[in-house]
């Protein structure tokens, strides 16, 4: 059971991984726009965890329907393992070597997405211009990535799968019941 369980968490890590290395690419291709909207990225969190909740609920089926937490935390944690590793060797070689004006690009976006929605909160003057440069200047790791912001958003990107698996196996464990169920006779 624990082989199968590790190789489909493995199975469904990489499934997780092309998936939203699909939905970036797309994205970044047909409208990278949307990277500096406050919306598509609340969007794409809520893709990201429905996504996470199918696959979850796939490993446990396939692993016959029941599992511990310690198990669900296992499994879950894999997947998230594989998926993020996946995803962020995958972000920093696109970024770093197949895109590298990148951050130039999204950068536009992402100004003029953060001065609209730090206009509509009421913020003007100094502190919006700190605010947006304090912003921009944070997507220097995600779109020109050092091999030490690879390391700093590797190592972010596995707590936060953890605290999420931890979470996750909390809310999916189901334990196989301790009798089998009574069938009457006809």
């Amino acid at each position: 059971m624990i082989t199968d369980l590790n190789k489909n968490a493995i199975n469904n890590g990489v499934i997780i991984a092309i998936l939203m290395i699909a939905i970036q690419l797309l994205t970044y291709y047909a409208a990278p726009q949307l990277l500096g909207a406050t919306w598509y990225g609340i969007v794409i969190t809520v893709v990201s965890v429905i996504v996470y909740i199918f696959f979850v609920l796939d490993l446990r089926k396939k692993i016959g329907g029941f599992w511990s937490f310690k198990i669900a935390l296992k499994g879950i944690f894999i997947m998230s393992l594989i998926a993020n590793l996946a995803s962020s060797v995958f972000n920093f070689v696109f970024y770093r070597f197949v895109e590298p004006g990148a951050y130039e690009k999204i950068k536009g976006y992402v100004v003029d997405g953060m001065t609209s929605t730090f206009e509509s909160m009421g913020m003007t003057g100094d502190a919006l211009d700190k605010a947006v440069e304090s912003a921009a200047e944070s997507l220097k790791a995600q779109y020109m990535p050092t091999p030490v912001d690879f390391l700093k958003n590797l190592v972010i990107a596995i707590m936060v799968g953890f605290v999420l698996s931890l979470i996750f196996a909390a809310i999916f464990k189901k334990e196989a019941p301790m009798f089998a169920p009574v069938e009457e006779a006809d």
